[in-house]
């Protein structure tokens, strides 16, 4: 049973003077007890201030009795501060929390609904401008910047009226400093009205534009965007910056299904719903849009919408996340957690109704601990990952009747690890597991590992079935080989668990969906099948599909094979052209010239274990260390699991990464060097890496040089001088003495724009290769479903 609580409490952030007047003292009064009571709750600082949870003051208050010379008139011999602190608040001698009022029309928001304009739009703020705007921190802050942008323009007239004002003020005086903290202090001021921590001014100052104009086109741009276009904000980000399994987003159609599935699981609507590991708000926002969609179909007065609440470790994107809820109009509370994980700490402080949440996988619980401490209903999960920790944790916190959906690597189902296997089968034998949904790989911009949603439910709701449904062959493949669900293959998900369980799925549109195989299993069988949660391995191997859903599979990637095929006939055109640029007198003709990497480059080596030992790798590091191991195929891999604290990386420099840096191996096995990327600045180097950076005016491209490193002779130059030491080692002297021919920089444009064309050319034609594989397993498909049914013509 839940507690009751005032509907507005633990929304709020106090200062220390907020919290003198609630409690009817001194402001030095609070000072003292914060000074002699250990266990005061501690602040959030952010911008030089700091904030307290209001619901962590209001329960310490009310451990302490008011002294009867402190008492006002009408108190009691019983009274605390904390009674006295509501009464306040409740009497309007405090003002109360105002709450954010949507300005947008409900519902999801998806792409599909949103004009060819405000995509053009976003491809010019994600394009050049993002790139003259930005800095160090170049994808989070402006990222941010935009946000911030849409969020004035959209909620704050007055606020956006100001930036206006003082992006198209003449004078020599305006500064684009000046501009991003304008900006940053007013989302910021809207934002803590509403109970978020104000970090927005902090993120925007890390961004370096070139020109004031580059900031006033951004203004500009944003105030044409529709009031919807947050969505293509964000997916436009994603597209841009290659983020890993901790940093990216959950794609808006994912976010939908996993709380439809939630709120159709329960038999009342939801009050109060929970991400433990929050990104971008976008799982806490589709439940409020599939909320609306449950209830009315669109019309949003008098929709109960559900309070939010949210963790997360990331500083950069509580603004974010918080803009993307505010925009919705509803309750919310995000909390930033500083360490540890949220099951080392008692909050939310009640129960909660849906937990929906997309942690990071096979992240450590600690390089320090041997074995893993804390209170496990389903046993204790392996130090190695936190893949059984998070689903536990969210049935820990729910309330009766409710429900958690989970994003769990596919492997976690049937992994053979024995603390694993024991949790599995915990969780089935006492009925927890209610359906399990097989999703697309390709779903997530920083991960093609194909994942599954686990839906959970309260153990007082326990069952002897598990439902497994496939949804594998849903979405379609845009360009750049990602997997996008559309609006009628989550609705084809939200029907098949209703049809199997009799009940109402969230209805998104009128149009016809397609039918997902689904199968029930009973505990009896799951137990023969050593507790298996994939749902594969429950499918009967490959399922046999209706004829007319294999006829709808077959046209999609035949229509995927027919695009592939325009692009590599457009590229193959493209490469022709080039090529007879670079086959012509004037570059026959060029003076080459033959430069060490001494003379061309700053060379920089590797922080030293003195500097970044293993004990500064840490389980919420933000900032990606790069080894050896991470240059692959030129490129750096962004499935980096060693990370450090951005304080640690502040210390640290001299070895931070830039867009255009080429990073060779200084120990290990000699391979071809990397290219480091925009999304990929700020990263550091290892002790075993190098770091080459062109010199400004020694007169060599970046891309140029790369491909040159990556000549299969230049490479075994490398090798040859490392194999002289008695471990794969080059040295940075060695390293300098190496020579490339340069050509005239318009040449090296040239060619190394022949050579990123070839990459993408190569990367097409893969793409293609792999449909025309799809393709013919179809047509097999095809033909044994015929052989259990009727003739056809392929």
């Amino acid at each position: 049973m839940k507690k009751s609580t005032d509907e507005h409490e633990g929304t709020r952030l106090l200062t220390r003077m907020q919290i003198a007047v609630l409690a009817g003292v001194t402001r030095a009064a609070v000072t003292t007890w914060e000074r002699r009571a250990a266990d005061f709750p501690a602040p959030r600082r952010t911008s030089g201030q700091d904030y307290f949870l209001e619901f962590e003051v209001l329960s310490w208050l009310d451990g302490r009795r008011v002294p009867s010379h402190r008492r006002a008139q009408g108190e009691d011999d019983f009274i605390t501060y904390g009674v006295r602190a509501r009464r306040r608040r409740a009497s309007g001698s405090v003002a109360a929390q105002p709450q954010p009022t949507s300005l947008l029309p409900p519902g999801p928001g998806t792409r599909e609904d949103l004009c060819t304009r405000d995509a053009e739009i976003i491809g010019n703020l994600m394009g050049l401008l993002a790139e003259r705007v930005g800095g160090p921190d170049r994808e989070v802050a402006y990222l941010n910047l935009l946000a911030a942008l849409h969020f004035l323009h959209v909620t704050q007239p007055s606020s956006w009226q100001a930036v206006k004002d003082y992006a198209t003020s003449s004078g020599d005086r305006r500064s684009s400093s000046d501009l991003l903290r304008l900006v940053g202090s007013q989302t910021d001021k809207a934002l803590h009205a509403m109970g978020s921590l104000p970090e927005t001014r902090d993120a925007l100052v890390r961004l370096e534009p070139r020109r004031f104009e580059d900031i006033v086109e951004a203004v500009r741009l944003v105030g044409l965007l529709s009031p919807r276009a947050f969505q293509l904000i964000v997916e436009g980000y994603e597209e841009t910056a290659r983020l890993g399994s901790r940093e990216f987003f959950t794609p808006l159609p994912v976010a939908q299904l996993m709380a439809g599935l939630g709120l159709a699981a329960r038999s009342s609507s939801a009050t109060s719903v929970y991400d433990p590991y929050l990104r971008g708000g976008e799982l806490l926002g589709a439940a409020v849009d599939m909320s609306v969609r449950a209830v009315s179909g669109d019309v949003l007065d008098g929709v109960p919408l559900p309070r939010l609440l949210g963790q997360t470790p990331r500083r950069a994107t509580l603004p974010l996340a918080s803009m993307n809820l505010a925009l919705r109009g509803v309750r919310f509370a995000l909390q930033l957690r500083a360490g540890g994980r949220p099951w080392e700490r008692a909050w939310p402080p009640e129960p909660v109704d849906l937990v929906l949440t997309n942690p990071p996988f096979n992240m450590k619980d600690s390089l320090q601990e041997t074995t893993r401490t804390g209170t496990w209903r389903y046993g204790a999960p392996p130090v190695g990952n936190d893949n059984f920790a998070y689903p536990q944790y969210a049935l820990s916190v729910l309330a009766e009747g409710g429900r958690a959906a989970v994003v769990m690597p596919n492997k976690a189902g049937n992994s053979g690890n024995a603390a694993e296997a024991a949790i599995r089968g915990a969780m089935v034998e006492q009925g927890v597991v209610e359906c399990v949904v097989a999703l697309p790989d390709k779903l997530f911009s920083g991960t093609s590992v194909p994942v599954c949603v686990w839906l959970l439910r309260h153990p007082a709701d326990a069952g002897d079935d598990v439902l497994f449904l496939d949804a594998r062959d849903l979405g379609a493949v845009q360009r750049g080989g990602r997997r996008v669900l559309a609006d009628n293959d989550v609705r084809s998900v939200l029907d098949a668990y209703g049809g199997h369980w009799g009940r109402g799925a969230v209805d998104l549109r009128d149009s016809p969906a397609t039918a997902v195989p689904g199968t029930r299993v009973d505990r009896e069988a799951l137990r023969d099948a050593g507790y298996s949660l994939n749902p594969i391995d429950h499918m009967g191997g490959p399922v046999q599909r209706a004829i007319g859903q294999t006829s709808r599979a077959a046209a999609t990637t035949w229509a995927e094979v027919a695009s592939l095929t325009a692009r590599c006939r457009q590229m193959d055109e493209h490469t022709g052209q080039l090529q007879a640029r670079l086959n012509t007198d004037r570059v026959r003709r060029a003076t080459w010239r033959s430069v060490t990497l001494a003379e061309l480059c700053d060379i920089q080596l590797g922080s030293s274990h003195a500097l970044l030992a293993p004990k500064d790798r840490i389980p919420d590091g933000t900032v990606p260390v790069v080894s050896p191991k991470h240059l692959r195929d030129g490129r750096l891999s962004d499935t980096i699991d060693e990370r450090v604290s951005p304080e640690r990386a502040a210390r640290l420099d001299p070895y931070r990464l830039e867009a255009g840096d080429i990073v060779c191996v200084r120990a290990g096995a000699m391979g071809p060097p990397a290219m480091v990327t925009e999304a990929q600045t700020g990263w550091l180097m290892s002790s075993n890496v190098i770091r080459l950076r062109c010199r400004e005016g020694a007169g060599g491209l970046p891309d140029y040089l790369h491909a040159a490193l990556g000549l299969p002779e230049a490479v075994g130059w490398v090798r040859d001088r490392a194999a002289a030491t008695a471990a794969p080692f080059i040295t940075k002297a060695a390293l300098g003495r190496q020579e490339v021919l340069l050509p005239p920089l318009d040449v090296q444009a040239e060619f190394a724009a022949l050579l990123a064309l070839l990459h993408e050319r190569s990367a097409v034609h893969r793409e293609l290769s792999r449909a025309l594989t799809h393709a013919k397993g179809l047509v097999l498909r095809q033909l044994s479903d015929v052989s259990n049914s009727s003739p056809f013509t392929v």
